[in-house]
């Protein structure tokens, strides 16, 4: 048991937090004249506007009271949990009013929230290409799981001298690795490229069947955006990669007709780069530290899958924006230990990265709580919005409307099949929420993530664990109780349930809410409602660290209210192995 300073957090034994004063055993039921008496073994929940209490001890999540209650009075609850088993776990919340025995509530179920369909967003080639896309990155995350110890050691081996650095117009061959003729049977096997410009950290070349996809100018602005900011800051926030092709620790950026065509194996969407791991040192690759990138197709006819033409603009939109993400997989595989290597976590950093670098084209860093007048004031910001950070918020949209029905921090895959964009949401703004907690400024939270890639930790959650200090239980479990607290006007809530970087629900509120989540922008999480007045039962199947978003609320005075979080099943106590939480904060 441990009580914190300035807030409550209930395990077992229950009795620990009785001094605390947020809470009540029920000793001698005394409860006056006009109040049925609190159950024998429950415990009353007593807690002022802007407190909150977290309970996780699964033989008191069963039983516990809320106090009388004038009108007006409100709670946020957060049913979740930190089972470590690849399943659902199936409970139910009852609702009702105090009874005179310790009996489970009884009462019309309530069903959990619906999954909602987001319709398609407006900006229709920033968000719905990533369907291939993500599919595609699973797949090369599953290859490249057992390839990790080579792939580390070939980065870590030492260099006997600089390779000639290519020079503008030079013919390279490449393989095009990691595509199968089975799977992508128009892709090409092998593509010749001419070097188009070398910078001091990119060599650019274009694929001979496509020439002329950009001017000289652009491609000298590419291989320099690739400099500073990708590269810089993505080195600062992961580390150094390796340098197997000993070309100066440059990274090659191929620009392919190829990978449009591997559209084609999508039924929606398309995919706009990829960085290989068979190029990393195995039979089949190039020996090279490098990104694919599809490039201009303005009669469509290269990207099926994209439904329309792709300008210039478009492919400097979403490859810019890749290979940030595609450069911490490359990073991470290279020179990691394996604590970021959980499907989960890589993501959420890769994810990670496409922020951090638009921060740095912004001038702005973390711990600022920026909303729409920083980040969208001008057209130049909202272009910086809607190239770097629109993703990121579109993925977490897809979560708040449907958090029960997400299986966000510990699978590698969606198991309803529904997408993977809300599970990179939630791993996202998890990695967010933890290094905000730290408020470490850009130096300290780089040197965390750094410090995730580095951790030896086999499991991810141990790895956060150790890093941050703070158990992964706490954090997760904190972390889904900010998603219905934070930016809230009328909530004082404990800044550990507060986002610090950004004011989340003004960004989802203003004009590019429409853009996030269609038809009427605005926050997406909506908790259930129900009155304290009334008797439910709320049934949910959650994954770890998913949350059933609840409401209480009274118009009128009324008695005390049980709470009770019970297997759905039998009704019984929950199992230790489902490792129940409950959130719960006064709001009013």
């Amino acid at each position: 048991m441990n009580i914190l300073s300035d807030r409550t957090r209930l395990v077992f034994p229950v009795f620990a937090v009785l001094a605390a004063g947020m809470l009540t055993a029920a000793c001698d039921n005394d409860s006056g004249p006009t109040e049925p008496p609190i159950p024998p073994g429950y415990v009353e929940v007593n807690l002022a506007p802007g407190e909150e209490l977290v309970v996780t001890d699964p033989g008191v999540v069963n039983r516990l009271v809320l106090p009388a209650a004038a009108a007006g009075t409100e709670y946020e609850v957060v049913v979740t949990t930190m089972a470590r088993t690849l399943g659902f776990s199936p409970m139910e919340l009852q609702i009702g009013p105090v009874a005179a025995s310790a009996a489970a509530v009884g009462g019309p179920a309530g069903a959990a929230p619906a999954l909602q369909a987001s319709s398609q967003p407006a900006d229709r080639l920033m968000t719905a290409w990533r369907s291939g896309q993500t599919a595609w990155d699973q797949s090369l995350r599953e290859l490249e799981a057992p390839m990790l110890p080579q792939i580390r050691a070939r980065a870590a081996a030492p260099a006997f001298g600089l390779f000639a650095v290519p020079a503008v117009g030079d013919t390279l061959d490449f393989a095009f690795s990691c595509i199968t003729q089975d799977d992508f049977p128009n892709a090409p096997t092998a593509v010749t490229g001419i070097v188009r410009e070398v910078s001091a950290r990119a060599v650019v070349v274009e694929d001979t069947t496509v020439p002329n996809s950009f001017t000289d100018a652009e491609y000298a602005e590419i291989a320099a955006n690739f400099d500073d900011p990708i590269y810089n800051t993505d080195v600062t926030y992961f580390g150094e990669p390796g340098d197997i092709d000993q070309n100066g620790e440059r990274v090659v950026l191929l620009y392919s007709g190829g990978v449009n065509k591997l559209s084609e194996s999508y039924d929606e969407g398309f995919i706009a780069g990829f960085t290989c791991p068979l190029d990393l040192g195995f039979p089949g690759g190039n020996d090279a530290e490098m990104f694919y990138l599809m490039v201009p197709d303005p009669t469509g006819n290269l990207t099926p899958g994209a439904g329309d033409s792709i300008d210039k603009e478009d492919v400097l939109r979403f490859t810019d924006n890749t290979v940030a993400h595609e450069f911490q997989h490359l990073i991470n595989a290279q020179t990691g230990n394996g604590g970021a290597q959980d499907i989960w976590i890589n993501e959420g950093l890769s994810h990670l990265a496409e922020e951090v670098v638009a921060n740095a084209l912004y001038g702005v860093g973390p711990g600022m709580d920026l909303g729409p007048d920083e980040l969208l004031a001008t057209p130049e910001e909202a272009e910086i919005f809607r190239k770097w950070h629109l993703n990121n918020w579109f993925n977490l949209a897809q979560y708040l409307m449907a958090p029960p029905d997400t299986a966000a921090l510990l699978n590698a895959e969606d198991p309803l099949d529904f997408n993977t964009f809300r599970m990179r949401g939630a791993a996202w703004m998890f990695v967010r929420y933890v290094l905000d907690r730290t408020e470490d400024g850009t130096a300290g939270e780089a040197a965390r993530t750094r410090a995730l890639i580095q951790s030896a930790a086999t499991d991810s959650r141990d790895a956060v664990t150790n890093v941050f200090g703070i158990e992964f239980n706490e954090l997760a479990t904190d972390w889904a109780g900010m998603l219905v607290i934070e930016d809230r006007d009328d909530v004082q809530a404990d800044p550990v349930l507060e986002l610090s970087s950004y004011q989340m629900r003004a960004i989802y509120e203003s004009s590019v809410g429409n853009v996030i989540h269609p038809p009427n922008g605005g926050f997406g999480l909506h908790p259930l409602s129900r009155s304290l007045a009334s008797t439910s039962n709320l049934d949910a199947e959650l994954f770890t660290a998913t949350g059933l978003y609840v409401t209480l609320s009274t118009g009128a005075s009324v008695g005390r209210t049980q709470l009770s979080l019970v297997d759905s099943a039998t009704g019984a106590e929950l199992d230790d192995s489902v490792e129940p939480r409950l959130v719960i904060v006064r709001t009013n």
